[in-house]
């Protein structure tokens, strides 16, 4: 697959000449970008990511093919084409994982999920076992390994590019997750203390009013809830109680206007002792929590 920042025309270059100045270029991308917040960071940031970190004086001049790849990275930009794309990288509370093209873009409102997973996880006896459905790069199910080296951490996701990218990440970071290629909880066994996942929760009407760099480059599979943006969310709710211990916990990330609506289907099941949602810090509803009674 050809790097989003490449496939460009080389015709939106003019002007930009072998005797152009690193700070001629930064103005020149600080123009190009000035639709996006901060025009001269993105350029700096740019001009680092096409010399492998460094930031030039301004009055040097780079080779043709630096000048080439900044060139490209700065249309790409100027497109909406995210960082972590044009990086292949994205840090993660304190890990950075790789981001390959087709696989969900991590936010950093999801660092919230973890945080609360992790908190809840902390409280698992020993060697406990936990599962996150719909893993993308593998960041919840990595953050819980980390957080908790003698558990047993699952990954599903039904895509295969996603499945590849969680084990390598997890294979970058020196730590042990089992990830399957799976839809939900297809091929799973046993039972867990903690299930965790960042399911597809936006209506499809309301895809279209996504950012550009969220509906133009995350894969469609993992933001489209359905109908009601409750279509993941509701199969997971009701099949979770099945795969969880006595008193075992469901955390989701959720739509901040799903609380009424998800509480209500929640409770209606009979199967959880507690149902709450959690804001973030913003103060929006946006976590689910399930507790599952004692015995069943």
């Amino acid at each position: 697959m050809i790097p989003p920042y490449r496939r460009i025309s080389v015709t939106l270059y003019v002007g930009v000449r072998a005797s152009t100045t690193v700070g001629e270029l930064l103005a020149w991308a600080g123009k190009r970008l000035a639709h996006l917040p901060q025009p001269a960071r993105e350029a700096r940031r740019a001009l680092r990511l096409a010399t492998g970190g460094e930031c030039p004086p301004r009055e040097e001049r780079l080779s043709a093919f630096t000048r080439g790849r900044f060139r490209r990275i700065v249309e790409a930009r100027a497109r909406g084409v995210p960082w972590p794309i044009l990086e292949e990288t994205t840090s993660f509370l304190d890990f950075e994982v790789l981001v390959p093209p087709g696989v969900f873009i991590p936010r950093p409102e999801t660092e919230e999920l973890a945080e609360l997973a992790i908190s809840l996880f902390a409280e698992a006896p020993p060697r406990p076992r936990a599962l996150d459905i719909g893993t993308g790069t593998g960041i919840l199910a990595l953050a819980l390994a980390r957080a908790r080296p003698d558990a047993e951490v699952w990954a599903t996701d039904v895509s295969l590019r996603a499945v590849r990218a969680a084990r390598r990440n997890a294979q970058r970071l020196g730590l042990k997750i089992h990830v399957c290629h799976s839809e939900g909880f297809c091929k799973l066994s046993g039972k867990f203390h903690l299930i965790v996942a960042n399911p597809p929760y936006v209506a499809k009407d309301e895809l279209p009013l996504l950012p550009k760099e969220v509906r133009g480059f995350d894969p469609r599979r993992a933001l489209d809830g359905g109908k009601d943006g409750l279509e993941c969310i509701r199969q997971i709710l009701f099949e979770a109680p099945k795969f969880l211990e006595p008193e075992g916990v469901l955390i989701l990330e959720v739509g901040p206007t799903q609380k009424e609506a998800l509480l209500r289907m929640a409770d209606s099941m009979g199967e959880w002792a507690e149902t709450r949602v959690i804001p973030d810090l913003s103060g929006r509803p946006r976590f689910f929590l399930g507790r599952c009674l004692p015995s069943r």
